[in-house]
């Protein structure tokens, strides 16, 4: 069912966005009839009213973009045309195992689930873990547990593993509307996991194509929206978190420049956190690895912000306040690093994914995180770096990073090899945000150091910073992979551009 809420004021989840959008329109799954198999009815049906919306997009000349749980900081889903809420359509499906390809692995058909766009982590955990049996669990989550699977998937959530990839790279199967009148559903040639009996009960097309594949799983609506996406999970596990340990950075440096990816056994999970004021040169690691299943374990409490109908919450003012504070930044920032310690950083702990990786913690207002990947090889040389930036500049941040392995998406910032380490700066909502990407991308330029950024959490993506990260060629067959996929209609590839698609040259 569509309900149109009319033109108003919308905000992101974490307060960093605000815009004017003519319409916010929420879609359900309500219109479904269950005539057809009651999961193939929520498919199709949603496919064909968020096909509606596209085409009178088109005819009316507005800009469409789907909207999930709003997480990204950056105007990346923002729009000043029509938003379109797609939370409700958050249903999961198994699969008959007449629908999947002859060459696809018995084994792994009772792990492949098909969830819809609005569906988040956190009730997809539910669902995975504790609903079906064989009980499974996602390959990778990010700290976060809010965000939709549409949403972290085509915004690259990075994830947690060090030896998996990012979120999009556990995708083998998407359903995009783009207008047409009837929805396309793209896998790899490569890797065939459902059959064209699957496609024709979804009353779709079927693209074959692993450039088109890779460049649409993470392509940040501008190939339409995403409906659907088949997704392969592992049989249930659990991550071993060590005790949190304390290491000189000189030790941490070390390691990063010879970092051992097969030990420990069962290696899952590599963290580390820095201060870059600190007189002790100290930083945490958090160190995971992947075992079976066993019962009796107690996971952590859940870290929760019960916002208000106002779309406030407590504390909402407190990191702006704590950001004014006349006191040094060294303060500022080793008091963050502490907080961290108590409240963020994951140590002594045995649980499942959908157990440990709960937040669904807000920024806050005045709050904002920047975030680069680097190679694991540049990594040490990265904590010189923005240490230096960040001294110079007397900001009060510290830096929290992660190690995951590529993604073979083509404009995946965790592309780069043999490792991506993702290094997020916390820093005060303001303009210092832009100076501080400015002064530590010159830096790392000078120092012949490669980098990305993330698309959901930075800003200032030109067409020479795009092609400095990912290099023409990659950029270029996103392109064509996107006109392919519309078919060359620019009408069409019109409705689902946006200012930050436009500003990027993606447009």
């Amino acid at each position: 069912m569509i309900r149109r809420n009319g033109a108003q004021s919308w905000r992101n989840v974490h307060i960093t966005e605000e815009t004017a959008v003519e319409d916010l329109i929420d879609i359900d799954n309500s219109s479904a009839s269950g005539v057809i198999t009651p999961g193939f009815d929520f498919l199709r049906q949603a496919a064909s009213e968020l096909d509606t919306i596209v085409q009178q997009a088109e005819q009316q000349g507005k800009r469409v973009r789907a909207l999930g749980s709003g997480w990204a900081l950056t105007d990346i889903a923002v729009t000043d045309g029509w938003l379109i809420n797609t939370k409700l359509l958050n249903g999961c499906f198994e699969l008959s195992d007449n629908f999947f390809a002859a060459t696809y692995p018995q084994s792994k058909r009772p792990y492949v689930v098909v969830a819809q766009c609005g569906i988040s982590i956190g009730e997809l955990n539910i669902y995975l873990e504790t609903m079906r049996t064989p009980a499974r669990a996602l390959k990778t989550s990010g700290i976060g547990a809010g965000q939709t699977i549409a949403g972290a998937i085509s915004g690259n959530t990075h994830g947690s593993a060090i030896n998996f990839g990012a979120t999009p790279d556990y995708v083998v199967g998407i359903q995009l509307v783009t207008g047409t009148g009837r929805s396309v559903w793209i896998e790899r040639q490569s890797y065939s996991v459902l059959n064209d009996d699957f496609v024709n009960a979804l009353g779709a097309v079927a693209i074959r194509n692993d450039d088109i594949f890779n460049s649409a799983v993470v392509s940040f609506g501008a190939f339409g929206v995403i409906a659907a996406v088949a997704l392969e999970t592992d049989p249930i596990y659990q991550l071993d978190f060590a005790p949190v340990n304390d290491i000189s950075h000189d030790d941490l440096k070390n390691k990063l420049n010879n970092f051992d990816f097969s030990s420990p056994q069962g290696l899952y999970h590599y963290e580390f956190i820095f201060d870059p004021y600190s007189a002790s040169q100290k930083a945490m690691e958090a160190v995971a690895t992947k075992v079976k299943f066993e019962a009796g374990h107690s996971a952590p409490n859940p870290v929760w912000v019960v916002r208000l109908s106002n779309g406030l919450a407590p504390g909402d003012q407190a990191a702006k306040a704590f950001f004014a504070l006349p006191i040094p930044p060294s303060e500022k920032t080793a008091f963050q690093f502490e907080q961290y310690r108590q409240k963020c950083i994951l140590g002594n702990v045995r649980a499942t994914p959908g157990q440990v990786f709960t937040a669904t913690v807000t920024y806050l207002e005045g709050y904002m995180e920047s975030a680069l990947g680097v190679s694991i090889s540049d990594a040490a040389k990265m904590i010189e770096i923005s240490t230096d930036v960040i001294q110079q500049m007397g900001l009060p941040v510290m830096s929290q990073v992660r190690v995951v392995h590529p993604s073979a998406a083509l404009l995946s910032f965790t592309y780069l090899g043999p490792k991506t380490a993702i290094f997020e700066f916390g820093l005060a909502n303001d303009s210092s945000v832009a100076q501080f990407e400015a002064n530590l991308t010159a830096a790392l330029a000078a120092e012949g150091v490669g980098y990305t950024f993330h698309w959901s959490k930075n800003s200032g993506i030109t067409p020479e910073r795009l092609s400095t990260m990912y290099g023409q060629e990659r950029i270029t067959r996103w392109l064509t992979s996107r006109k392919a996929v519309f078919e060359n209609d620019a009408g069409l590839m019109k409705v689902f551009e946006n200012e930050h698609l436009v500003k990027a040259g993606l447009a």
